[in-house]
Order: C-alpha cells, then structure tokens, then sequence
C-alpha cells in the first residue's frame, strides 16, 4: 500500500496558493518543483499528441469511403496541431521539440495485434503507452475515436481550469476538436453494431482496447496521486477521472448492446524498477 507522499513547507504554501486562485503566466519566473510536474505533463500530451496523429495517418489511405478519407485526414491534422501548439509552450519554456522529435522514435508502433503492455514504457519519450499499439483495423480506428479522443477529453476537461494559463488557453481549442473526433467514434459505433459480424467484432475489439484505454488514466493507488491536483495542472484525481468517463461509455454501450469488459488495474503489467 502506498504511503502519503511528504512535502516540504513551501511545496505545501505553493499547494496553499494556487488553491487561493494562484496562476503562472508566459515568460514568468516558475518554482522548480512547480515546473518540473508541468513539463512532465505537457511532454506527456505533445508526445502523445503527435504519435497518435503518425498512428491515425495510414488510415487516410485505408478509410472506406472518399468522405470517411476527407474526415480521417482532417483528424491527423487537428491532432499534429496539437502537438505543434503543446511543443511550442514546451519551447517557451526553454525546450528544444524539433531536436526531440527528430531524435525520438515517435512513429514506433508495435507489430504485435493482441498484446498488452499494461503501464510499461518501451521507447525514450513521453507518450501514453496506448500509442505504442497499432491500429491494425478499421474498427480499431473508430474505438480509438469512441475510446481514447473520449478519454483525452475527459482528461482535457480537467486542464480548461489550469493553473498555467498558456497551456490553459491552447487546451480551448484542443478539446473542441477531440470533441469532435469521438462524435465520429460514436457514429461509427452505432454503424458497426447494426450487422451481427461487425458487431461481434467490434465487441471482439473492444475487448482488446479496453485494458489499454484504461491504462491511459494512470495508476489510482500511487502516493503522489493528488499532486498534480494540488499543483492546480488538474482538477481531478485520475481515479475521478476514469469513474467519470467509465460511467458516459457504459451509457453509450448499453445504447448498441455492447459489453463493457472486466478491468482490474492491479492485474495489468507494470513497468520495469
């Protein structure tokens, strides 16, 4: 079991101000402990935001209809944006995103179909490890949509009240968009679940990614799991989180006869010590 996380007296007066409306600006001078939780984060999103426009790409080409290429590529260039608007604020803060995407791997795929990595890590970046895995299927684009642009919204939702105002105001316009993205999940959804075989696979699927999408919230059992709370970067713990966008796809699944399948966050892999 973990225990609680000590803090020094000015983290814990740094808590006390952002709780009493504190906010950090562009250009101004950040505590270190402060910056260090943000760039984590905003490494996390831009990294993620990027791999996950490589990993939608192929499907331009594979989507099934001309309308259905038009939408897919319209998805890959809100999510490069993305990363382009969370890149430029790590660069403002004094990192260099053009040498880190070009020396990182961040196109890495896995080859393997039914695999689950859990919370490991497999490269030198920052991405949530959902991006490692492959999108081997149409069906498994649309769950990507429904799934994870529904978690990353959920998780979005959180940073529209952040304590760091750029990133607050590039997240206005981030998530409108990934709002959109899993509105075309959603559709496709009810598609796919009106003929019994695409229904079994979608079902099929869905079995897969789910573990994995569930994993993108991060443990809910670990010390330091208020810090970002308490830093004012979310609003929410990731265990509230993940209850929150848990219970709006048990709504939409029930809606198309779909199973939502048995997590249990102590079973997945973990990652190396």
């Amino acid at each position: 079991m973990a225990t609680a996380r000590e803090y020094t007296p000015e983290q814990k007066a740094l808590f006390e101000e952002i709780k009493n409306g504190r906010t950090f600006d562009k250009g101004e001078e950040l505590p270190e402990f402060y910056r260090k939780h943000l760039t984590n984060l905003l490494w996390m999103q831009g990294d993620s935001e990027y791999s996950g426009a490589m990993g939608y790409m192929p499907w331009i080409e594979k989507a099934p209809t001309l309308r259905e290429k038009v939408i897919v590529a319209q998805i890959v260039k809100d999510e490069m944006r993305h990363a382009s608007v969370i890149y430029k604020i790590l660069e403002d803060l004094g990192h260099d995103t053009i040498k880190h995407v070009e020396n990182t791997e961040l196109e890495y795929k896995l080859e393997e179909d039914e695999i689950n990595i859990g919370f490991k890590r497999l490269k030198d970046d920052y991405r949530v490890n959902i991006f490692y895995y492959n999108i081997n299927h149409w069906t498994d684009f649309i769950l990507f949509n429904f799934l994870m642009d529904r978690a990353a919204g959920h998780q979005l939702e959180d940073t529209l009240q952040s304590s760091y105002l750029p990133w607050k105001k590039g997240i206005e316009g981030i998530y409108k968009e990934e709002v959109m993205h899993l509105t075309h999940g959603d559709k496709w959804v009810k598609i796919l679940a009106q003929e019994a075989d695409d229904k079994k696979f979608l079902q099929e699927r869905l079995n897969l990614w789910w573990p994995r999408v569930m994993n993108v919230f991060g443990s809910t059992r670990g010390a330091a799991n208020d810090l970002y709370v308490n830093l004012g970067l979310k609003a929410r713990t990731n265990g509230e989180v993940r209850d929150a966008f848990v219970k709006e796809i048990q709504v939409l699944c029930d809606e198309v006869g779909l199973v939502i399948p048995e997590y249990k966050e102590e079973d997945q892999p973990k990652r190396d010590s």
